[in-house]
């Protein structure tokens, strides 16, 4: 009878003794968490810096010399009109090959749109200075280096000149080397043209330097 009270008088006490361990490491496991500094954040790597392409040369166009018998409403251009100064020239005229300009000129951009125009009486067209069936402008002159693609020549030639104008391609005349056109714009008598080429890298934006 004995043993049996004292049983009953220490389970209370081992109940409160396992309690009191559990209350303890509990404070212990919550001081530890306080008291530990905030885990670091993930270090993000800094992006690679994007290598910055030299400035190459662009392929030019310049107005062709007037025989007097060309209607006044349309314009020709091609690789051997004047000036006829290059930095990077082909055979002495313009180097579709590898760009014939310094892209750190800034000259206008020669732009067409394309409209189905007849050759007015008057215009003697060829293989290498073919007619468009369109219309040629010039924009404000722009140094080169900013026409990173064709796509932001020809958005200069829309917002300029509105929808359907592109930037003028070398062999938009047929064969090559010359355009003829209606005149869509004032053209200045003594500069050169941006023009791009399609198949060659002479563009400010795929050339070398």
């Amino acid at each position: 009878m004995l043993a049996v009270l004292l049983v009953l008088l220490l389970i209370p006490l081992w109940i409160k003794k396992g309690m009191d361990e559990r209350a303890v490491l509990s404070a212990k496991v919550e001081l530890q968490h306080i008291s530990s500094p905030p885990p670091a954040p993930p270090v993000t790597p800094a992006p690679a810096a994007q290598a910055v392409r030299p400035i190459g040369f662009g392929l030019t166009f310049a107005l062709v010399p007037s025989d007097g018998k060309q209607p006044p409403d349309t314009v020709g251009l091609n690789c051997h009109g004047e000036p006829r100064q290059l930095d990077r020239p082909h055979q002495a005229s313009c180097n579709p090959y590898r760009g014939d300009t310094s892209c750190r000129t800034v000259l206008p951009v020669l732009c067409i749109k394309t409209t189905g125009a007849a050759k007015p009486e008057g215009v003697v067209d060829g293989v290498y200075q073919g007619w468009v069936s369109g219309s040629l402008a010039a924009t404000e002159p722009v140094m080169g280096a900013v026409l990173e693609s064709l796509d932001v020549a020809t958005a200069r030639c829309a917002a300029e000149f509105g929808p359907g104008w592109r930037m003028a391609e070398f062999h938009g005349g047929q064969g090559g080397w010359g355009l003829q056109g209606d005149k869509g714009s004032d053209f200045s008598s003594n500069t050169r043209f941006w023009v791009h080429i399609n198949d060659q890298p002479g563009n400010c934006w795929d050339s070398e330097p």
